[in-house]
């Protein structure tokens, strides 16, 4: 019996929070997992993202190098590995090469996952009732391209903050350490 069917019949009998208390410990440990579970975790919750936005994405989750020298090779042998975990699980992973969507997608998710419809749901529920009604007149559509709008806004507003705080710094380097600190602490 090989050692991989052994540990899969250790797993059967293993709770599953033990299991992820395990995968964090490696997460923290081993980076090409950390990659990939940042990947996945990011196509789980947004579809259409494409590999820039991933990429970006994930090493600000996890360091500019994360990739490695050969980022490009990295991610598609990243994206390969997220592909057949998903198979496992009876999800594909597709691309879409639509202009108005291009971008990374698993069939039968939403646009946004339910936890980040929630989120956005809940600021939302705090604007007044006017712009409530307003938001109700608005095609699945409109909402979604508002939420973009509102999150580079709330992202431009705390660049600005950062650059008046640190005069030093220019633009890139602000957003740089804002996103930085955003998916840090904020995911």
């Amino acid at each position: 019996m090989t050692w991989l069917i052994k540990i899969k019949l250790m797993a059967e009998s293993v709770p599953d929070e033990l299991w992820l208390t395990m995968l964090r410990d490696d997460l923290d440990r081993d980076l090409i997992t950390a990659r990939r579970a940042a990947l996945l975790s990011l196509l789980w919750l947004e579809s259409y993202q494409t590999r820039e936005s991933l990429m970006t994405r994930t090493q600000l989750r996890l360091g500019q190098e994360c990739f490695n020298r050969q980022a490009l090779l990295t991610f598609r042998r990243d994206m390969q590995a997220v592909k057949a975990i998903l198979v496992v699980q009876g999800y594909e992973l597709k691309y879409s090469r639509r202009p108005e969507r291009p971008g990374y997608f698993i069939p039968g998710r939403p646009a946004f996952a339910p936890e980040r419809l929630k989120a956005i749901r809940g600021a939302v529920q705090e604007v007044d009732p006017y712009q409530i009604e307003i938001f109700n007149r608005m095609t699945p559509q409109e909402r979604l391209e508002r939420a973009g709008q509102l999150s580079a806004d709330v992202l431009d507003l705390a660049i600005q903050s950062l650059m008046v705080e640190r005069p030093g710094l220019s633009r890139s380097e602000a957003q740089r350490e804002v996103l930085h600190r955003y998916y840090q602490f904020g995911s």
